[in-house]
């Protein structure tokens, strides 16, 4: 009589999608977060120059080619890492608006002195999210979270805008109000202001950028509608 055949165990059934999958120690969902943090690291010690997808994710302390299952490539990293600094930003000209009165003059110098604070404590985040030659400009995700920063803007201005005012003004005085405070962002982290700060190596920040921003406002403010 002949004996019957050992049934073999099942092998647990594994989804095309899991197979091949690198994994990350403390989890696979947390990896993005953990390669976002350490891009941070780099770009603050290193600069820009030096990044690489490879440091990341030797940081991170998963093999080289994990962070491509995410981000696919160094642009896609540093482009994800721009994103999560606009949503950032825009959160920030959220609370300053919030603690700030309500009249159209206060809530437009709330939203140029979170820009302006944002970019000095970030400046790694700050100066990549306008590297056109190193992000990914199209990138929905980032068009949206950019977008969205610039709305507070436009938000903030329309009320001091008259009502006759031509688009081409509009524009005009969004582009203005926007380069003042991005210029000013810009030469204070590039120590551009050494000839104004000649006594001073540490000047004070914020209580100058206001003193510039509330120049601004007033004048849009006491600008009379065309």
């Amino acid at each position: 009589m002949a004996r019957p055949s050992a049934k073999r165990p099942k092998r647990p059934k594994t989804s095309p999608r899991s197979q091949g999958k690198i994994r990350h120690p403390g989890g696979e969902s947390d990896l993005p977060a953990k390669l976002l943090a350490v891009t941070e690291e780099i770009l603050r010690e290193q600069g820009l120059h030096k990044f690489t997808l490879r440091e990341a994710a030797r940081r991170a302390g998963v093999s080289h080619g994990a962070p491509a299952f995410h981000f696919k490539d160094a642009s896609g990293l540093l482009t994800a890492f721009a994103t999560e600094g606009f949503k950032a930003l825009r959160k920030l000209m959220l609370e300053y608006r919030a603690e700030a009165s309500k009249d159209a003059a206060a809530q437009l110098l709330a939203v140029g002195c979170a820009y302006v604070d944002y970019a000095i404590s970030h400046r790694p985040q700050f100066q990549l999210m306008f590297r056109s030659d190193s992000i990914r400009e199209d990138d929905e995700q980032f068009k949206e979270a950019s977008k969205a920063a610039f709305q507070q803007l436009q938000e903030t201005m329309a009320p001091l805008l008259g009502p006759g005012e031509s688009d081409a003004g509009r524009m005009t005085k969004l582009r203005l109000a926007w380069s003042a405070v991005h210029g000013f962002a810009t030469l204070y982290l590039e120590k551009g202001f050494g000839l104004f700060y000649a006594n001073n190596p540490r000047p004070p920040v914020s209580a100058d950028a206001k003193r510039m921003l509330e120049l601004l406002t007033g004048s849009f403010a006491n600008e009379s509608p065309r």
